[in-house]
């Protein structure tokens, strides 16, 4: 499998031979709007997770409410416990679809899963690009990290990408993974992390400060944080999925300052 990140972060339009992927906005804080305009540009389905609704909505203001009619979700789904009435009428006046879920068994974030889900054949590979954070409380953090790890397991076409406060962070599922362009494209620095948090794994690496080879990796034991990639391709072999997480650039952060034309 490969992976070219760089391309989602860019100014260019994507190739128009790839399926644009989804954007799911969480409940969180949205710490980069540079990030978020580039990941807007590139997606054709935008759905809001709840509260995530009021976190886009209140993007644009303090002087900027002229540009909030730029960025109208595709769909506002959950439980909408969280959801201000202001938002909701917001949104409802420009044609947003609202729809409510009130199991208490799922998550918001499960329940725009699910929404995305109907919507495309699952027999066909899928990115979903996932706004949301790694930071604040601790379990929900982790939290969230589960739900990547369950969706994924469930539906083996499709592929999450969390786009975090400064992180980049995937799932390698693959015995033979190569991901592309992280240092040519100075979207992102050389800081980088293998993490198996599905379980024990046996990776082979390439492109990295410290590589290893057959290199048995555990949660408790030994585990290859803060390494550091040296080549343009990295290459990573594994027996079982591992998560991925690359640190951005301050260039990519500083376009949090500027707004999408």
């Amino acid at each position: 499998m490969v992976y070219d990140p760089a391309r989602f972060l860019a100014g260019d339009n994507v190739p128009s031979d790839v399926v644009p992927p989804d954007l799911l906005i969480l409940n969180q804080p949205i710490a980069n709007f540079g990030v978020f305009a580039r990941l807007w540009q590139h997606t054709d389905y935008r759905i809001c997770a709840d509260g995530g609704a009021n976190r886009l909505f209140d993007m644009f203001s303090d002087g900027r409410e002229k540009e909030r009619d730029d960025y109208l979700p595709s769909a506002i789904h959950g439980d909408l416990d969280s959801l201000r009435d202001d938002v909701r009428a917001y949104y409802a006046g420009r044609g947003v679809e609202i729809s409510k879920d009130p199991d208490q068994n799922s998550t918001d974030f499960g329940k725009a899963m699910h929404k995305i889900s109907s919507r495309r054949s699952s027999s066909h590979a899928r990115k979903i690009f996932v706004l949301g954070t790694l930071a604040g409380r601790v379990d929900q953090g982790l939290g969230l990290l589960h739900e990547m790890i369950r969706e994924e397991t469930n539906d083996p076409n499709l592929q999450l990408w969390l786009f975090s406060e400064s992180n980049l962070s995937f799932i390698l599922r693959n015995p033979r993974n190569t991901v592309l362009g992280t240092l040519s494209s100075e979207l992102f620095t050389e800081n980088v992390g293998i993490v198996p948090v599905y379980g024990p794994a046996v990776i082979t690496t390439s492109g990295l400060e410290w590589d290893v080879t057959n290199w048995d990796t555990q949660m408790g034991r030994q585990v290859s944080t803060s390494n550091h990639i040296k080549a343009d391709e990295v290459h990573i072999q594994t027996n079982a999925p591992i998560l991925f997480t690359i640190e951005r650039t301050l260039s990519t952060a500083s376009l949090g300052t500027r707004r999408a034309q």
